[in-house]
């Protein structure tokens, strides 16, 4: 009985995959190709010498853990070209999205509709990109950069503890639930996020400011077509099959 809704899911996170693409082209990307010329000016890994690993552009997309694999550790390019690779990831992220934010609704026993979905998206962009952004803000190749395995971890607990936060502020009434939830999303910051061991830069501050905002806006702009594709995807043609 939930053949329906998985599929609205999924469709409406491929749809705002896809629309993530171009809005990344739009801004994110150049601002990548601009660090790579530090980055290769530096004596760095020559980006344009072959095609670049997925993660170098998936630095803007939503999957925050997966930043930075252009280091030579990094798993080997996909074969797609950078659009493609970037277009691929979106979309796996995208569907993935759509699971995690449609399993969430299940679970707490709400619903997700085209009248509440740009909430669910709002929340989805405050989980998995704005708070963790506090401390560990989107990076360009040629920064510096902690351990990518640490960086994960401490990505996947500030994940779970807004979430949990969230939870608390949002859908109990409780002051003591209230009061928990700002102390769980606040604690990954105060316990602090991994650091490089050598700050020194070859890209200018401006430039990884503006690759910060430029990030976070297309994010936003991702998980609000996200929560609303969802809500429409979901009332349309999953509604009535979830009820009965």
């Amino acid at each position: 009985m939930l053949v329906k809704y998985l599929l609205a899911t999924i469709v409406a996170g491929l749809f705002a995959g896809i629309l993530l693409t171009p809005a990344m082209y739009v801004r994110n990307v150049p601002l990548i190709l601009h660090a790579e010329e530090y980055e290769n000016a530096a004596g760095g890994h020559e980006h344009a010498a072959a095609e670049p690993a997925a993660a170098t552009a998936a630095d803007s997309a939503p999957v925050a853990m997966a930043a930075h694999e252009h280091e030579e550790e990094a798993s080997p390019a996909l074969p797609f070209g950078r659009f493609g690779n970037t277009l691929l990831i979106n979309l796996v992220a995208g569907a993935g999205f759509a699971l995690i934010t449609g399993a969430a609704a299940l679970f707490l026993g709400r619903k997700i509709t085209l009248q509440n979905g740009i909430y669910w998206g709002l929340a989805g962009f405050f989980i998995f990109n704005f708070a963790p952004a506090f401390s560990l803000a989107p990076e360009l190749p040629a920064m510096p950069a902690p351990d990518l395995a640490t960086r994960q971890a401490w990505w996947l607990i500030t994940v779970f503890l807004t979430a949990g936060g969230v939870y608390l502020i949002v859908l109990r009434e409780e002051i003591w639930a209230k009061v928990l939830g700002v102390v769980l999303i606040v604690a990954p910051h105060v316990y602090g996020a991994p650091e490089a061991e050598d700050l020194k830069s070859a890209v200018p501050p401006m430039l990884a400011s503006e690759f910060a905002v430029s990030t976070l806006a297309t994010n936003l702009f991702f998980w609000v077509v996200l929560g609303t594709a969802l809500g429409w995807a979901i009332q349309s043609y999953a509604a009535s099959e979830l009820e009965g």
